[in-house]
């Protein structure tokens, strides 16, 4: 009982880490954020802070490796089914969910200012794996059609935040699935 009020405490505090660099990074450069401005801001002990991390920097990349593991592990689930038109709406309309869920951080990862690196990470893994259209295209067409789809996507995420996600996840994996070339139907 004791180990999962600690979780929870843990969690929470994360949380309350999260939210603070999230404001921080809306009004700032990261290079600019300091952990004694982050803990004061969400009352949090800095040495609370580097319990879980070793600076501003760290928070970050441990965000951003847990957001991409989320992501691929989802993606590699769905890139094992066959690229059905249904199945191609699942994918995005979780894509889409996900990035809700998660859209002060992608808003900020994919911004202006975002980090190139977190973009490069999900195009890397996206286009080294197993296509999500048609087998029959040769593989030159696959080679370069990988790319385009992703950076389309992309495009169309951060425009969808820019637009604070005024459409429903469910319809933005409709219009993107009907964008794809052999994307079903």
């Amino acid at each position: 009982m004791e180990e999962r009020k600690i979780d929870r405490r843990i969690r929470r505090t994360k949380k309350l880490l999260l939210q603070g660099l999230t404001k921080l990074m809306s009004e700032k450069k990261i290079s600019n954020i300091t952990v004694k401005e982050l803990t004061d801001l969400v009352d949090v002990n800095r040495s609370t802070f580097y319990l879980y991390y070793k600076d501003i920097y760290d928070m970050v990349e441990q965000i951003e490796t847990e957001m991409f593991n989320d992501f691929t592990e989802a993606f590699n689930r769905f890139s094992k089914e066959t690229a059905t038109y249904e199945n191609l709406i699942s994918f995005f309309t979780y894509v889409f969910e996900f990035v809700k869920d998660n859209a002060e951080m992608c808003k900020i990862l994919l911004g202006q200012d975002g980090d190139y690196t977190f973009v490069q990470k999900f195009k890397q893994a996206i286009t080294q794996s197993k296509p999500l259209f048609e087998d029959s295209l040769s593989k030159i067409k696959v080679h370069f059609l990988k790319p385009f789809i992703v950076g389309g996507c992309i495009g169309i995420i951060q425009q969808w935040l820019a637009d604070d996600m005024a459409v429903s996840p469910k319809e933005m994996a409709v219009i993107v699935t009907e964008l794809i070339p052999y994307g079903g139907k």
